[in-house]
């Protein structure tokens, strides 16, 4: 899952409103929905909040947009949907409680913190089986060049190492391994 960082910053409310002014106050959550950009990765941080903060409707909703996928500092629900509509979402637990009433949305397109990580609006985001990857905005094409030569000298390593080569050989002829 690659794409450009669009963030939200979400909060609990405390104490729960009813379901009305839930509905009023995640309104502006829901509109998030509308200015993502194809090829856009929600990243989304929910501190000190229980519920499922995205599931299979927002997920129709991002994926209708053409964003790539969500980075979910907080719970999760409707997995399966999620499955069947084959939309990626990393995220940090599992919770089946409905958000309206008891979350809202605090901040939209600011930077986050994922750890010890910021996430800014426009960051690259690059996540799969092994982890997220976060190259700030101002950082991407010198990246992405460092990476081009990497995946070169380990296509030549690994064609080395499959043809009989020992890897600190490949190692240093090409550097990587």
């Amino acid at each position: 899952m690659v794409g450009i960082a669009h963030t939200v910053l979400g909060s609990a409310i405390e104490p729960v409103v009813s379901w009305d002014a839930g509905v009023e106050r995640i309104t502006s959550y829901l509109n998030v929905f509308e200015e993502l950009k194809p090829d856009s990765i929600l990243v989304s941080v929910n501190r000190g909040s229980t519920v499922g903060h995205f599931g299979e409707l927002t997920a129709n909703a991002a994926k209708a947009q053409g964003c790539a996928g969500v980075v979910l500092d907080g719970n999760l629900r409707d997995v399966e949907g999620l499955r069947d509509i084959g939309f990626q979402v990393f995220y940090r637990d599992l919770s089946p409680k409905n958000a309206i009433g008891r979350w809202e949305m605090v901040g939209h397109q600011v930077p986050v913190e994922i750890g010890d990580v910021t996430i800014s609006p426009g960051d690259l985001i690059f996540a799969e089986f092994e982890g997220v990857l976060v190259v700030p905005e101002r950082n991407i094409a010198e990246v992405l060049e460092k990476a081009e030569e990497i995946i070169a000298a380990e296509a030549l390593v690994r064609a080395e190492v499959q043809s009989g080569s020992t890897p600190l050989e490949s190692f240093d002829r090409h550097g990587h391994i």
